[in-house]
């Protein structure tokens, strides 16, 4: 029987190879597809779960050139300052429960530092702060020491035996987990040691001739305020000269909306294709059954029975699809890890990649639909094919 489906399958190579393409594309998207929308979606559900600041205030300069997700969801390097007397002045505002300021400076190259690319670097006050806590299960304390850092979890593994970040020696506090966020790419240590590290690099003193002293700067306050303050305090805070209100949780709805809106657009062209593709093997099988009906009829009078034909053209189904699969499977896996890339080139998304187990169970979920799909599509080719009689179909050349 395998001898008689792979001559089956060699004898017909341009229609089988075609066949399997189609299989191994529908595969690959709908694989591709369902990985990217897990890790968009768990991205954001994360940074929804732990976003800790309702509002974060920024220089006004700033948001003009920046867009809120690349501050949200990126760890690009940002160069804003404003006064450091903006965090006193937010935190007299009424209906303002928290707040705790941050300052950001940049890794620069890898002459000077461990990270392998350019990376945030974000001092903040351990005393005041509620945002990184939550993402690390390793207790912070009250302060870093002068040469510890927390890194993100992109850049954790850079510095696991100790390291450099702007020519001076750092050592590894904790690691934060995966968040989706610009804190995945991010090196943080305490505030005033940054402002020391970047005072002394060369490469950013025209920052400092422009904007002033670093020890009276900050980047930008995180603001957590009481249930139903918010408009008063957006209100308050905009009287402030000079800078720029980001609403977190407004942001994460909207990358939420466009997200939903995109991947609900691509299940559909993806649905469109897995349709055709049905239709696809069934005409295949179909056709095959009707154009082969004098060689399963000698078959028959040599004394095969019905099921041993279905079996027949059924086992060649299943070599096509069941190869396809296996090929759509490594090609969507490949396809898959390029999407945190293009996300990053494309715009500022929060994204949080599947775990093993997800992966497994993903393609799992595939292999078993195209399965089905194999099934449904020459589950009548199959029946027409079993009920063919020898000696009409040698004498008319029809089924039947």
């Amino acid at each position: 029987m395998l001898t008689l489906i792979r001559h089956a399958i060699e004898m017909r190579r341009t229609q089988s190879v075609a066949t399997l393409l189609s299989v191994a594309l529908s595969v690959a998207v709908v694989l591709a597809l369902a990985l990217a929308s897990m890790g968009v979606r768990a991205g954001i559900e994360a940074s929804r779960s732990r976003l800790g600041a309702d509002l974060m205030v920024i220089p006004a300069d700033a948001a003009v050139g920046l867009d809120q997700n690349q501050l949200l969801f990126t760890s690009a390097p940002a160069n804003m300052y404003m006064d450091a007397s903006v965090e006193r002045r937010v935190r007299g505002i009424a209906g303002v429960e928290r707040v705790t300021a941050q300052f950001f400076g940049q890794t620069l190259n890898a002459s000077c530092c461990s990270a392998s690319s350019l990376a945030r670097l974000v001092g903040y006050d351990a005393s005041t702060d509620w945002v990184i806590a939550p993402w690390t299960s390793k207790a912070l304390g009250s302060a870093l020491g002068p040469s510890q850092i927390v890194a993100g979890s992109r850049v954790a593994p850079d510095y696991v035996s100790g390291g450099m970040v702007l020519g001076r020696p750092v050592e590894l506090a904790a690691a934060l987990d995966e968040s989706g966020t610009d804190l995945d790419g991010s090196i943080l240590m305490d505030m005033d040691q940054v402002r020391s590290f970047v005072r002394g690099t060369p490469e950013l003193a025209h920052l400092w001739q422009e904007h002033g002293d670093p020890d009276g700067l900050v980047s930008c306050v995180l603001v957590d305020v009481a249930d139903g303050q918010r408009d008063a305090v957006v209100s308050e805070l905009s009287r402030i000269e000079g800078v720029s209100v980001v609403e977190t949780s407004d942001a994460m709805e909207k990358v939420s909306g466009q997200m939903s809106s995109l991947f609900s657009i691509m299940a559909g062209a993806a649905a469109l294709l897995v349709a055709a593709t049905l239709f696809q093997l069934f005409a295949r099988f179909f056709s095959l059954a009707w154009d082969r009906r004098t060689e399963l009829a000698l078959y028959r009078a040599l004394g095969a029975s019905r099921r041993e034909v279905s079996r027949l053209i059924g086992g060649e189904a299943a070599v096509l699809v069941g190869v396809g699969t296996l090929v759509g499977l490594v090609v969507g896996g490949i396809a898959y890890l390029a999407v945190p890339g293009m996300l990053a080139s494309a715009g500022s998304f929060p994204y949080r990649a599947p775990g093993p187990l997800a992966l497994v169970a993903t393609a799992l979920a595939v292999a078993a639909l195209f399965a089905t799909i194999g099934l449904a599509a020459v589950a009548w080719p199959l029946s027409r094919a079993g009920r063919i009689d020898p000696s009409s179909a040698m004498q008319t050349g029809d089924i039947d």
